[in-house]
């Protein structure tokens, strides 16, 4: 059976030798714990048809942790404002490399390939799955999902150095690459047989999750250690003096958080 880490880590296998393969191989095997909150969440979830209000609140609070365009738009934005405020910049052309990776990490959410906006794909699946979109309101925001993106948004947006910007960026995509391949089947399964949807309306329910699956998310990982590189040259960064242990720590704890506060599961003991 698939696990967060199997499908993970094979990923990270495959990369160019460099000192992120090494940090990323060192530190996210160690988040063992993390992903079996995690995987146990979204088990109990699809696991039995379940009420209305918990489907809302998990929707609305999950959807905190992984609406990324914005942030991702915002990063590149800031990036940018280093030419308008002519900044010292080491390597303009590098720079711009950077800033075009980054960008193909937000090029189908954003349809700028595709048709639709993925805004739009989360809400036909949440609200179909809920009967109705009342699960927009904030009312459904749980206060672990408020405080994992008021972590990412300080790091992504606030933080002086954009470099720990982009390393956010990085362990966010290669997180998500594991949650989608890991949550599509379970998802399938869950409205065929505990709703009885056909399998027409269940892929057109599930479209936001399997549009990411197969190369997206790990297409976009490689954008982000590609902009990483790029970035590295342009401001003349030593990326071996960056250690991803508290970045990859936050994020998993954060994230095993929201998901534990919201399928309410028990402790795990290791």
């Amino acid at each position: 059976m698939a696990s967060l880490s199997s499908i993970i880590l094979p990923v990270l296998e495959g990369m160019e030798e460099s000192h992120l393969k090494d940090q990323l191989l060192k530190f996210l095997p160690n988040q063992e714990e993390a992903f079996a909150k995690i995987e146990k969440s979204f088990n109990q979830l699809t696991s039995k048809v379940q009420d209305k209000e918990r489907l809302q609140r998990f929707f609305h609070s999950w959807s905190q942790t992984n609406n990324s365009a914005m942030t991702v738009s915002g990063i590149s934005n800031r990036m940018t404002m280093l030419v308008h405020k002519n900044q010292p910049i080491g390597d303009e052309k590098a720079l711009l490399q950077s800033i075009t990776s980054l960008n193909r990490i937000v090029d189908e959410d954003l349809a700028v390939v595709g048709r639709i906006l993925h805004s739009q794909l989360f809400y036909t699946m949440a609200t179909t799955i809920c009967t109705d979109d009342d699960w927009l309101s904030r009312r459904y925001l749980n206060q672990s999902a408020c405080d994992f993106k008021a972590w990412k948004d300080q790091n992504s947006l606030r933080n002086k150095d954009i470099m720990i910007a982009l390393l956010t960026t990085l362990i966010h995509e290669i997180y998500t690459h594991g949650e989608v391949e890991l949550i599509l089947p379970k998802f399938q399964s869950w409205l065929i047989n505990d709703y009885g949807y056909t399998e027409e309306e269940c892929d057109k329910t599930l479209a936001w999750i399997s549009v990411h699956c197969g190369p997206t998310e790990k297409n976009h990982f490689f954008f982000a250690v590609s902009s990483i590189f790029h970035y590295a040259k342009a401001m003349n960064i030593d990326l071996e003096s960056y250690d991803l242990e508290a970045i990859v720590n936050d994020y998993l704890a954060k994230k095993s958080a929201v998901m534990v506060d919201l399928l309410e599961v028990e402790e795990l003991s290791f």
